[in-house]
């Protein structure tokens, strides 16, 4: 019996393994190409070593994802390959009850389950972390050297209301423009020949100022819109600064999400009675979410069995079009959950367990009726 153990778990486990190593350099690729190519697109200067600390923080982002899932899909490859090779009709021939069968899936289970919630729990939501200091860092750089978050010969529209394009020389920003916007309608245009940008944070707000030459602004009126009413004036040099401080705000808004909280700062806000009810909901559906994908893995498990055995086919196709559909439901009744994560009446924290619940369900019903045969 324990050679039959050892078969089955090692051909489930070595199943997984490849299916977890195939969908993370999917996963890794598609937030690259998202991402880190946008980002060099705009601003070349990016070192390797940033490109290749963002590819190394995605992996254990990806890895919660990819475990239940890569789990279910090498369970419906293996089981449906003894079934089309009648071993499994030889091991029920064997006095074999299916629970004994499939003992070695359970205990795999249990420790997918454990590696999952690591990831998910603890890993997952520090690489999360990690990554939005690394977008705040571009503040910390744009403290030491502005010029680095400045695209060269593209819009910038990182700066709250305002628009700025120029062609990055020498240090400077030459054929400087710039837009300043108020509800999306422009109030003044800015021209210069050069303009050579500094960082302020001596002042109460934290300001980007821009020291320009040969400079054209033009300035909406005090009546009709710009074009209406403009108001052009002519300068050898001006000196013009705009606010950065939201930069800073945005990079705190981003470290305190639910999905970067580590667990015990997590299970603090969560009960925290001063939270605001939204916020205290988020928190808490964040952490169901946690503990109940982490536990699909069981879930998977259960109903995988079954649908591997009942397919009866050995394309390997048959197992990989099972686990997308399965996942796709899945993953969708989540999300359903989650888009509903600042509503508490509706109590998204437990809505979390339902797709656990309801594949759990059907789990236990094929696993019973094919007990039966």
């Amino acid at each position: 019996m324990r050679l039959l153990d050892r078969y089955i778990a090692r051909q489930v486990f070595v199943s997984a393994i490849y299916a977890v190593a195939v969908i993370l350099v999917i996963l890794i690729l598609g937030n690259v190409f998202k991402e880190i190519l946008r980002e060099l697109a705009k601003r070349p200067e990016l070192s390797l070593g940033f490109v290749m600390r963002f590819i190394l923080l995605v992996i254990p982002v990806s890895l919660g994802l990819a475990i239940p899932f890569s789990f279910l899909t090498a369970i419906l490859l293996v089981f449906g390959r003894l079934s089309a090779d009648s071993e499994f009709v030889s091991m029920r021939m064997a006095g074999l009850s299916m629970p004994r069968i499939c003992a070695p899936v359970g205990i795999l289970a249990l420790f997918f389950t454990g590696v999952c919630g690591f990831v998910n729990v603890s890993v997952t939501p520090w690489a999360k972390s990690e990554m939005e200091e690394m977008k705040a860092s571009l503040f910390n750089q744009m403290k030491r050297d502005p010029m680095f978050i400045f695209p060269d010969q593209q819009v910038m529209t990182d700066l709250p209301d305002h628009l700025v394009f120029a062609r990055k020389e020498d240090g400077v920003l030459r054929g400087f423009q710039l837009i300043k916007l108020e509800r999306s309608m422009p109030q003044a245009i800015v021209v210069a020949k050069e303009a050579r940008v500094s960082v302020d944070l001596e002042s109460g707000t934290p300001e980007l100022v821009f020291d320009m030459d040969e400079v054209n602004i033009m300035a909406r009126g005090e009546d009709g819109d710009l074009m209406e009413s403009i108001q052009p004036v002519f300068m050898q040099s001006a000196v013009v600064g705009v606010s950065i401080d939201e930069f800073k705000e945005r990079g705190d808004l981003e470290r305190t999400k639910p999905a970067n909280l580590p667990l015990p700062e997590l299970f603090a806000r969560s009960r925290d009675p001063e939270l605001e009810p939204r916020m205290r909901t988020m928190n808490r559906t964040e952490l169901s979410r946690r503990f109940a994908f982490s536990v699909s893995c069981i879930t998977f498990a259960l109903i995988g069995v079954p649908l591997g055995i009942v397919a009866q086919r050995r394309e390997n196709s048959a197992g990989f079009v099972l686990s997308m559909v399965i996942a796709v439901v899945y993953y969708a009744l989540l999300n359903v959950a989650s888009m509903m994560r600042d509503r508490e009446e509706m109590r998204p924290d437990l809505l979390m367990w339902i797709p656990n619940l309801l594949f759990i369900a059907l789990g236990v019903y094929l696993f019973l009726r094919l007990s039966r045969k």
